[in-house]
């Protein structure tokens, strides 16, 4: 088994080979409306207003009557979009030549993550940076995520913590994919309410990538979180891709 490795140390978390990259986390920031290709930009604006639609859907005072019409038009307008994933490497921002493991990557994570995802209408969606060292991100849930009274469902709190985690444990230099989830709810997570997390990179030992992470509303401890990540070999993961775009 490998020696352990720490997430900190004097030189740094370790960020060469990360799915290709140097910087893996260069590709994480946010890009401005006016480098995005028209096509990523909107999609991004047909979520938004699919996204403003479940909202409003989960909170509305809409009679029978006006809900089966809005249903019908609903109807009309989804049999009119084309179905099937577009051709190519879609909505690469301005700079990327060529298509490649990571920019799908990048463009999955971004535009598709059911949390993250910005082209993803039912994503809230969870913003991530990297910050000293460790990452960083705040969620606003609406009521349509609602589980106990006034309060967000526990499984979209495990499932904000699985993304988070996953981007903390790309400090480890390598890329892996979710071996164990371990929520420990502390207080009730609030609806529309900014949330705060917090998760870091522990460990490495072997292929196994330990990492934490904490949800807070204000000063409040709302969750914590231990996940265990698996090292997956990239080619593997090139598989996938290829397989998915068969499918497609």
């Amino acid at each position: 088994m490998d020696e352990p490795q720490t997430g900190s140390g004097a030189d740094g978390p370790n960020l060469d080979n990360v799915f290709g990259l140097d910087d893996p986390f260069g590709a994480w920031d946010e890009v401005p409306a006016s480098g995005l290709t028209p096509e990523r930009l909107a999609h991004r604006t047909a979520a938004d207003a699919v996204r403003r639609l479940i909202r409003r859907l989960a909170d509305t005072a809409a009679t029978s009557e006006q809900l089966l019409a809005l249903a019908e038009r609903l109807d009309t307008v989804t049999d009119r979009l084309p179905a099937g994933a577009r051709p190519g490497q879609p909505g690469a921002e301005e700079g990327i030549a060529e298509a490649s493991m990571v920019v799908e990557q990048a463009h999955r994570l971004f535009e598709r993550s059911p949390f993250v995802g910005r082209a993803n209408p039912v994503a809230p969606p969870l913003h991530l940076a990297v910050v000293d060292g460790h990452i960083e991100a705040t969620v606003t849930f609406p009521r349509v995520y609602e589980g106990p009274p006034g309060n967000v469902h526990g499984g979209f709190v495990a499932g904000i913590f699985d993304e988070a985690l996953g981007a903390a444990q790309a400090f480890s230099g390598r890329a892996g994919m979710t071996g164990r989830l371990t929520v420990h709810y502390r207080s009730p997570t609030p609806l529309d309410t900014e949330l705060r997390l917090r998760a870091d990179m522990e460990r490495a030992e072997g292929r196994k990538i330990f990492c934490t992470a904490t949800l807070h509303a204000g000063e409040r401890l709302c969750a914590e979180a231990e996940g265990l990540f698996v090292t997956v070999d990239p080619a593997k993961v090139q598989a996938m891709l290829e397989r998915r775009a068969g499918r497609s």
